[in-house]
């Protein structure tokens, strides 16, 4: 384990992410979020930052009557790999959640046949009333996309837009979990093996496995310093793990979690899905039966993997931020 001491692996945490933030010109604002499960969900607010070659004064009232941004990160990472695009989102506010047992949040563990779905509702639902929002934008990649899609057919009324960073997790029924989640799924093993002491040069090597080689390559070295201390902290692992088996057993995907064709043909939201032509979890050329069952959809295909906005930032950025507007 990197350190010992908890507080201090959290404040190494907090002084990365507020030199990354600085990185991109933005500033941050720690929430700290009481649950019903009686843990603690941390959220970072990125306040608006105004440019100085600002629009029109009618423009900008009508971007400040926009809802703020929901940033929700995949299973097992952390916000910091999408930090560089909100560069482009200057105007926006963004709230980024960490989700239960990861980041700095508190633990979150799945019990065993709780509904993944209304879990993870909840967890938003509270998000949502503590900042007293009635709707919002949501930008959700991998497992974070997965979650954010359950919250459109949950409540539709309280999602203006959506956008999609790579597959999203298990929620397309073509996707299929690679090996090491098979095995963090299994009851034990994933704790014990998610627990285990390593280098931040092993947990590179797994990142680039799952996102593309070098696709974190000259960004700074505080999105893989963040990533892996915040994966060495206590609650990290039997939330992790908890996550895995509520979605998948060892062999496939569990049944209940994809959302059928005709549950994502009840999708109202405007969707919006940047992914990756070679992303490992699901590629467009396999996946696109079920992001085409969306009514309201745009797919843009890039280069890259599952972290698509890494490896083309500039034309992701510019993407989000335009139908985002």
């Amino acid at each position: 384990m990197a350190t010992a001491d908890p507080a201090q692996l959290d404040a190494r945490v907090r002084a990365a992410e507020l030199t990354l933030a600085a990185h991109y010109g933005r500033t941050l604002v720690e929430h700290s979020i009481p649950t019903a499960s009686g843990s603690t969900v941390r959220v970072v607010e990125y306040p608006a930052t105004r440019s100085s070659d600002a629009a029109t004064d009618a423009a900008s009232d009508a971007a400040d009557r926009r809802p703020p941004i929901l940033l929700l990160h995949g299973i097992a990472a952390v916000t910091a790999t999408a930090v560089p695009l909100l560069a482009p989102l200057a105007d926006r506010r963004v709230l980024a959640v960490d989700w239960p047992g990861h980041g700095l949040s508190g633990a979150g563990v799945v019990p065993a046949g709780q509904s993944l779905r209304a879990t993870t509702v909840e967890v938003l639902d509270e998000v949502l009333a503590f900042f007293h929002l009635d709707a919002v934008d949501i930008i959700g990649h991998s497992l974070g996309g997965q979650i954010a899609l359950y919250f459109a057919l949950a409540h539709p009324e309280r999602l203006r837009r959506l956008v999609l960073l790579g597959a999203p997790g298990a929620a397309f029924s073509q996707a299929r979990p690679t090996f090491g989640m098979r095995v963090a799924s299994i009851p034990g093993v994933g704790t014990a093996l998610l627990g285990l002491s390593t280098s931040q040069r092993a947990r590179d090597r797994a990142v680039d496995r799952l996102l593309g080689a070098d696709a974190l390559a000259g960004y700074p070295a505080e999105i893989n310093e963040i990533g892996y201390l915040a994966s060495q902290r206590a609650e990290f692992a039997p939330s992790v793990a908890s996550l895995f088996r509520a979605m998948m057993t060892p062999l496939s995907a569990r049944a209940d979690v994809a959302l059928t064709p005709r549950e994502l043909a009840h999708l109202a939201v405007p969707t919006l899905i940047v992914w990756g032509v070679d992303d490992a979890i699901l590629t467009p050329a396999h996946g696109r039966a079920s992001a085409e069952a969306i009514p309201n959809v745009t797919i843009l295909e890039v280069a890259g993997g599952h972290a698509p906005w890494l490896n083309e930032l500039t034309r992701v950025g510019d993407a989000v931020a335009t139908f985002l507007a």
